[in-house]
C-alpha cells in the first residue's frame, strides 16, 4: 500500500508563527482576554439569569399584588379566588426611617408567598431580631450580629436575605431606578410585626395563580378582570402585574438585554481581528510572491496554499478560544456574578454549563474569522502563477497612479505615496479606531453624564421638599404651597408619567421656567419625555389611567427643562377639571423646609434631594467599575491596532527602508518618512472618527434608555473629547517609538534580496 506523504507546507508553520511570534502573541492575548471577559459574563448572566427565573416556582412568586385603602374583611377573597382560580395572601408592610436617613420596609416572617431566601446568618424568631437585604447590608457595611434602629426601636442584625419579590430594590414603581443604598427590604418575627399600628400599614394583597403555566397574554387578562372586579368591591390604592413590578421584572430585563450588548462588542471586536489577521496575512503573501508562484508552477492548488495561509490565524484564535473560556468559566465568571450581586438583590446561584455561552464565544468568532480571511485571501491568491513570479500582485493590467502636484514638498508626496500604497491597512486602522473610539467615548462620558443629571436635577427642583398626602391636611407653614399630582400612563409606551397640577400665581413652579401656567387644553412636559417619545411642541402627548383606562390627551405648549421625571404640567384648575376632581382638591404641599406639624398618618411619602437623583448615584454604585473597564478595554484596542498595523507598513516597505539606510539616511529622517505616515492616518482618524462614536453612542444610548423608566439626558462633556485625543495620541508615541527602534533593526542587506 502506497504511504500518503504529508504535506510538506505544514513544516512551514511552525517556522511562520516564530518569525512573527511578536505579532501572533499580541492578538492572542487581545483575543485571549476579549474572549474571556464576554465568556465570564455571558456565564455568569446565563447562571443568575436561570436562578432568577427558577426562583418564580421554587419560592412561589406573586403573580400581582393590589393594596387596598382599608384591610379586607375575613372572606372577602372567597369569591375571587373561585372565579379566577387564583390564591391571594396578606403581605402587609409598613416603611420606617432607620438610624442613618434611610428607609426600611418591614414584613413579617413569609411561609407562602414570595418566599425569602436566606443567604447568610438566621431568620429573626424573637423579639427585637430582624433579617435584612444582603445588598443592602452590602453596601452599608452591615453584618450579621450588628444593631440597626428602625423608628427608634433597636434591632440585632440576624440574618442577611433576599426577598424574591425584591430582586430590585425599588423603594417606589414609578422610580426610575433602584436604591439599593438608601432602601431595604427586612423581616421581623410575628410578635414585632404585630405591635405596628394601623395608620403606618400599607394593606398589601399577594396573588398567584392555580395555574403556573398560563401564558403572559392569559396572566394580563386574569390581572385586568381581578382589577376590575376589586374596583367594583374595594378602594384600590396600588395595583400591579408581575411583569409591571419593576421590583421583579427590572432584574430579568435587564439581565437578558446586557447579554446582547456584549456578545454585539464581542463580534465587532473579532471583526477588526479579523480583518488585522487577513491585512497581515495580504502582506505576507505579497512578500512571499515569488515562492508561491514557484509552488502554483510545481502543481498546488490555490486550494492548498489558501488553506495554509489560513491555518496558523485560525489555530491562534481557536486555542485563545478555548483558553479564554477556561478563564472566562473559572476567574472572570465569579468577578461578572460579583457585579451582578453588587446591583441586585438574587437568591442564590449555581454555575450552569451554557452550551449557548460556548456557542458564542468560540465557535461564532471562529466563523467570523474564518468568513472574513477566506473573502480576503482567497482574492489575493486568484493570480496566475505568472504574475506571482513577476510580482505582479494586482489583477489589473496596470498600476492606477495617482499624480500629485509638484508643489507639494518631496517629503509630502513621499509620505502621501506610502498611504496610498497602504490603503488597505489604514482603513482597517480606521475602522479599528471608531470601534474604540465608541468603547472610550461610553467609559468616559457616564460619570460626567451622571455628574450633569445630578446638577442640571438640582438645579431645576420645584422644591427641597416635596409632599404627598394620604388625605388633604392643612399646615401652618404659608410659604408651603398645595398642588395637584396623578400617576399616570403614557399611551401607547405603558410608562409611568407624573402629571402636576400647578397654581397659577406659583412660586416653586418659576424655579424652573419663566413660563405662565398654561390654558386648559394645553400642558407643558419635561424634556426627558420630549427626548424619550419625540413628542414636540405642539403635538398632542396623551396620557391614561391606570386602573380605568380613561385617556387624557393635551397640546404640548413647550417643553421645559425638568430633568427629575417624565411629566406633565397643568394648571391646578384643568387638573381638577381633566381628572374630575371638586374645587379646591390637592395631594401635597411644595416646600423648602420641613413641615413639622404634618401628621406622619397623612403622608404618603416625601421626596427630597435624594430621591430626585438615585437614579445617578445607583448606575454610579452599580456600574461605575465598569466604565474604567471599558475605557481600558479600547485604549489597548487602539494601541494594539496602531502597533499591529503600522509594524505591518514597515514590513512591507523593508526593502525601500534599508535602500534608504545604503543611501546614507538615518533612522530618525526615515522615520519621518514612514512613522509620520502613519502618524497622520492616526490623527485624521482620531479627528474624524471623534463626531462620527458621537453619533452612534447617541444612536445605542437611546436604546439603553428606551428600556429604563425615566430618561438620563444624553451629555458629553466638551473635556471628554480632549481626553479621548490626549489617549489617542498618548497611544500611538509609545507604539511610534517602538517602531522606531524597528526601523533601527532593518539591515541594509534587506535591499540586495529581491532580484529582478
Amino acid at each position: 500500500m502506497e504511504k500518503k506523504v504529508k504535506n510538506p507546507l505544514r513544516k512551514r508553520l511552525l517556522r511562520e508563527l516564530k518569525q512573527d511570534f511578536g505579532k501572533y502573541l499580541v492578538v492572542f492575548g487581545f483575543i485571549f482576554a476579549t474572549i474571556a471577559m464576554v465568556s465570564g459574563f455571558l456565564v455568569s448572566d446565563v447562571s443568575l439569569k436561570t436562578a432568577y427565573d427558577e426562583s418564580f416556582a421554587k419560592y412561589n412568586v406573586e403573580d400581582g399584588h393590589f393594596t387596598l385603602f382599608m384591610p379586607a374583611e375575613k372572606g372577602f377573597f372567597e369569591d375571587m379566588e373561585k372565579l379566577y382560580k387564583v390564591k391571594v395572601s396578606e403581605n402587609f408592610y409598613a416603611d420606617f426611617e432607620t438610624d442613618g436617613g434611610n428607609t426600611a420596609r418591614l414584613y413579617r416572617m413569609r411561609s407562602d408567598v414570595n418566599r425569602t431566601d436566606l443567604w447568610e446568618g438566621d431568620y429573626p424568631a424573637t423579639l427585637g431580631e430582624i433579617a435584612i437585604d444582603r445588598l443592602y447590608a452590602e453596601n452599608n457595611s452591615i453584618a450579621i450580629g450588628d444593631f440597626i434602629t428602625v423608628k427608634r426601636r433597636r434591632f440585632q442584625v440576624t440574618g442577611l436575605v433576599a426577598l424574591t419579590d425584591y430582586s430590585a430594590l425599588f423603594k417606589n414603581n414609578t422610580d426610575m431606578m433602584f436604591d439599593a443604598n438608601q432602601f431595604t427590604v427586612a423581616l421581623v418575627s410575628d410578635i414585632d410585626f404585630n405591635v405596628i399600628q394601623n395608620k403606618d400599614l400599607k394593606f398589601c394583597y399577594s396573588w398567584v395563580n392555580d395555574d403556573r403555566t398560563l401564558s403572559d397574554e392569559e396572566c394580563r387578562d386574569k390581572a385586568e378582570d381581578i382589577m376590575h372586579w376589586l374596583a367594583e368591591r374595594a378602594v384600590i390604592t396600588d395595583f400591579l402585574k408581575r411583569e409591571d413590578n419593576q421590583a421583579i421584572s427590572f432584574t430579568g430585563t435587564d439581565m437578558g438585554s446586557d447579554k446582547g450588548m456584549i456578545t454585539a462588542m464581542l463580534y465587532v471586536t473579532m471583526v477588526v481581528m479579523a480583518f488585522i489577521f487577513a491585512v497581515t496575512t495580504s502582506s505576507t503573501i505579497e512578500r512571499e510572491a515569488r515562492v508561491i508562484g514557484t509552488l502554483r508552477a510545481s502543481g498546488y492548488s490555490r486550494g492548498e496554499l489558501l488553506r495554509h495561509y489560513i491555518a496558523l490565524p485560525i489555530i491562534v484564535s481557536l486555542v485563545a478560544a478555548v483558553v479564554g473560556n477556561i478563564l472566562g468559566y473559572t476567574v472572570l465568571k465569579e468577578y461578572f456574578a460579583a457585579l451582578y450581586l453588587h446591583s441586585y438583590s438574587l437568591t442564590k446561584y449555581r454555575t450552569v454549563w451554557s452550551a449557548e455561552a460556548f456557542w458564542l464565544t468560540t465557535v461564532v468568532p471562529i466563523v467570523i474569522l474564518l468568513a472574513v480571511n477566506l473573502i480576503v485571501i482567497s482574492r489575493k491568491l486568484r493570480l496566475s502563477p505568472l504574475k506571482f513570479l513577476r510580482s505582479e500582485l494586482t489583477s489589473s493590467d496596470k498600476k492606477r497612479v495617482i499624480h500629485l502636484p509638484h508643489k507639494i514638498g518631496f517629503l509630502t508626496r513621499f509620505r502621501l505615496r506610502v498611504i496610498f500604497q497602504n490603503m488597505s491597512t489604514y482603513v482597517t486602522l480606521f475602522v479599528g479606531i471608531l470601534l474604540a473610539n465608541v468603547l472610550l467615548l461610553f467609559g468616559l462620558m457616564m460619570a460626567p453624564l451622571m455628574d450633569n443629571f445630578r446638577e442640571t436635577v438640582l438645579d431645576s427642583k420645584l422644591s427641597n421638599y416635596q409632599y404627598v398626602l394620604k388625605a388633604p391636611v392643612s399646615t401652618s407653614d404659608l410659604k408651603a404651597e398645595k398642588y395637584c399630582l396623578t400617576q399616570l400612563q403614557d399611551e401607547p409606551s405603558g410608562e409611568e408619567v407624573m402629571v402636576y397640577g400647578i397654581s397659577p400665581d406659583s412660586e416653586y413652579f418659576r424655579n424652573i421656567t419663566h413660563l405662565a401656567i398654561p390654558a386648559d387644553g394645553e400642558a407643558y412636559i419635561s424634556e426627558g419625555y420630549m427626548q424619550k417619545y419625540g413628542i414636540e411642541a405642539g403635538e398632542n402627548v396623551t396620557v391614561k389611567e391606570k386602573y380605568t383606562g380613561k385617556t387624557h390627551s393635551f397640546r404640548v405648549k413647550e417643553v421645559i427643562n425638568y430633568p427629575a421625571a417624565l411629566s406633565v404640567f397643568l394648571s391646578d384648575d384643568a387638573f381638577r377639571k381633566s381628572f374630575e376632581k371638586e374645587d379646591g382638591y390637592y395631594t401635597g404641599y411644595f416646600s423648602d423646609v420641613k413641615l413639622s406639624d404634618i401628621p406622619d398618618a397623612y403622608i404618603a411619602s416625601v421626596i427630597t434631594e435624594h430621591d430626585l437623583v438615585v437614579i445617578a448615584d445607583q448606575l454610579d454604585d452599580s456600574m461605575g467599575v465598569v466604565f474604567p473597564i471599558m475605557g481600558g478595554f479600547a485604549t489597548l484596542l487602539y494601541m494594539l491596532m496602531i502597533y499591529m498595523l503600522s509594524k505591518l507598513v514597515l514590513e512591507k516597505n523593508a526593502h525601500s527602508i534599508s535602500m534608504t539606510k545604503i543611501l546614507g539616511y538615518s533612522g530618525r529622517e526615515i522615520g519621518k518618512l514612514y512613522i509620520s505616515s502613519t502618524a497622520w492616518v492616526v490623527m485624521i482618524s482620531l479627528v474624524v472618527t471623534l463626531p462620527v462614536a458621537a453619533f452612534l453612542m447617541r444612536w445605542i444610548y437611546g436604546l439603553f434608555m428606551a428600556r429604563m423608566h425615566g430618561w438620563l439626558t444624553f451629555f458629553v462633556a466638551p473635556a471628554t473629547y480632549g481626553k479621548m485625543l490626549a489617549i489617542g495620541v498618548s497611544s500611538y508615541l509609545v507604539i511610534g517609538s517602538l517602531q522606531y527602534l524597528r526601523i533601527r533593526k532593518i539591515p541594509m542587506g534587506e535591499a540586495l534580496k529581491i532580484n529582478e
